[in-house]
């Protein structure tokens, strides 16, 4: 009985070790490349198809501003899961213009037309504790 604890303990202990070094690249990830406060990410290019996402060479980040999709957002694994799981793939405008600045932790006001679906999938694919 006291192996398969102590092994639990290890197991969890491993996975929080995990989730911590994510969340140090997800924090590089989005200091490294935040938007200007008071841009409007909608004006940037989208990112092209094939442009790798995340880390790069040298410690270096890819742009998340001018994202198109969830998983080309500094979000972490079980977030990105979570959104796959409810078939949350392409953003919204509202989400493409808001995201990049709330994941440094900005302040957003926002203004689009809306309903209840838009509504709806606005706050279960916005991430409000993102790691």
């Amino acid at each position: 009985m006291r192996k398969s604890k102590s092994k639990s303990k290890q197991m969890r202990k491993g996975r929080h070790e995990e989730e911590q070094e994510e969340i140090s690249k997800l924090n590089r990830w989005i200091d490294s490349q935040k938007p200007d406060s008071g841009t409007n990410p909608l004006s940037l290019p989208p990112l092209p198809k094939d442009a790798p996402i995340g880390i790069l060479q040298d410690d270096k980040f890819s742009r998340y501003s001018g994202a198109t999709m969830f998983k080309e957002l500094p979000l972490s694994k079980r977030t990105l899961d979570g959104l796959k799981r409810a078939n949350f793939s392409k953003m919204t405008d509202i989400q493409m213009a808001s995201l990049p600045h709330s994941l440094c932790g900005r302040d957003i006001l926002g203004a689009a037309k809306t309903g209840f679906w838009q509504n709806t999938r606005f706050y279960y694919s916005y991430p409000g504790e993102i790691i």
